[in-house]
């Protein structure tokens, strides 16, 4: 059987998917799963044992508008897939298998598209839990067992771990002990806590927690708020790395990390993922159907994710700048991440890698 998972775009989908992948993995160990994704995700998947190939979709080069949609579906019909798996609820990700011919397309009813699915579940609302069950009800619709509990835990090898620690080198890590951050958000302003509460942030983790050293990471968009916060910060020594590493090189670095802080962002999950000890700031978004798991993990380590949040009338939104005063995030205070911090790290050994 050659099955096909057809994956969401963004990186904290990647962490959320995984256990849909490992559970689809478990009940058909002798079939050929292949993940169709897209190219800034695509490092990601390769990671993981559970797919036997990733294929790429690039929409903007070959793979853009109607004739790029067909060119990818006739790529897609020389696999010969038995069956389809379409985590995304967009219209275009349906058409593109219905048009490869693919037998069995299995997804969630939404935007007209449910002629293009062979099995059109329904989609759940806002109030049906974590984005990992909604992954894992389209699963089991083509045949997977549930894996009980779901399990997003990365295991991450010496290989990536070395050159995560070759990038922090050459960036001016002394292998102490330190706190990965990433404060920017460039595609969404609202989830943005105040530049000058992370630095407050940065600076009583040196003094109080002596964790002296802070990697600001993120993507090349993201280094002129970094740079901002490197140049404003005295108590510490705050290394930038943005734009500077791909996700494999993020997810090394993480592993790395005595501790994570950070925005709703991919990059949390990835640090969740990873083992880390992971302080979320939430905002505008829902907490209940996007945080970072912190469900049971296989490794046996004890959940590693604190959320950090006020609630407010107007939050969730969907706004991306915030139209009134941004109370979700300026109502939260360095006092409240750093005792989030100082628990999570309380009840953690160091993890491996650091000095």
């Amino acid at each position: 059987m050659k099955i096909l998972l057809r994956a969401t775009n963004w990186v904290g989908d990647v962490v959320m998917s995984v256990p849909a992948l490992a559970s689809l993995r478990a009940s058909f160990p002798e079939a050929h799963i292949s993940v169709l994704c897209r190219p800034w995700v695509a490092d990601l998947y390769r990671l993981r044992p559970e797919a036997d190939e990733v294929i790429v979709e690039k929409p903007a080069a070959e793979h853009a508008g109607i004739s790029g949609k067909n060119a990818l579906a006739a790529e897609l019909r020389s696999h010969g897939f038995d069956r389809a798996v379409i985590l995304p609820v967009s219209f275009n990700a349906a058409y593109t298998i219905f048009k490869a011919g693919v037998p069995e397309r299995i997804g969630y009813r939404s935007e007209f598209r449910s002629p293009l699915l062979t099995l059109a579940l329904r989609k759940p609302g806002p109030s049906s839990g974590h984005e990992i069950f909604r992954h894992l009800r389209l699963a089991a619709a083509a045949g997977a067992a549930p894996l009980d509990p779901p399990d997003i835990s990365w295991e991450v090898g010496r290989p990536l771990r070395e050159a995560a620690s070759k990038i922090l080198r050459q960036a001016g890590w002394d292998g102490a002990p330190f706190l990965a951050a990433h404060a920017a958000s460039f595609a969404h302003e609202a989830k943005r806590w105040p530049a000058a509460s992370f630095r407050e942030v940065f600076e009583r983790a040196g003094s109080e927690l002596g964790l002296t050293t802070v990697v600001l990471l993120g993507s090349a968009k993201e280094t002129p708020l970094n740079s901002e916060l490197q140049g404003a910060a005295t108590a510490v020594r705050v290394l930038d790395v943005s734009g500077k590493t791909s996700l494999p090189e993020v997810l090394g670095i993480l592993a790395l990390a005595r501790g994570f802080v950070g925005n709703d962002s991919g990059l949390a999950h990835l640090a969740a993922a990873a083992g880390t000890p992971t302080v979320v700031i939430f905002g505008p978004t829902n907490p209940d159907a996007t945080r970072p798991f912190d469900g049971p993990r296989k490794d046996g380590r004890p959940a590693r994710v604190s959320i950090v949040r006020k609630r407010v009338l107007c939050a969730p939104c969907r706004f991306k700048r915030c139209p009134i005063d941004h109370a979700c995030m300026t109502r939260i205070l360095p006092d409240d991440v750093l005792f989030s911090l100082r628990d999570l790290l309380a009840r953690e050994e160091p993890a491996e890698g650091t000095a």
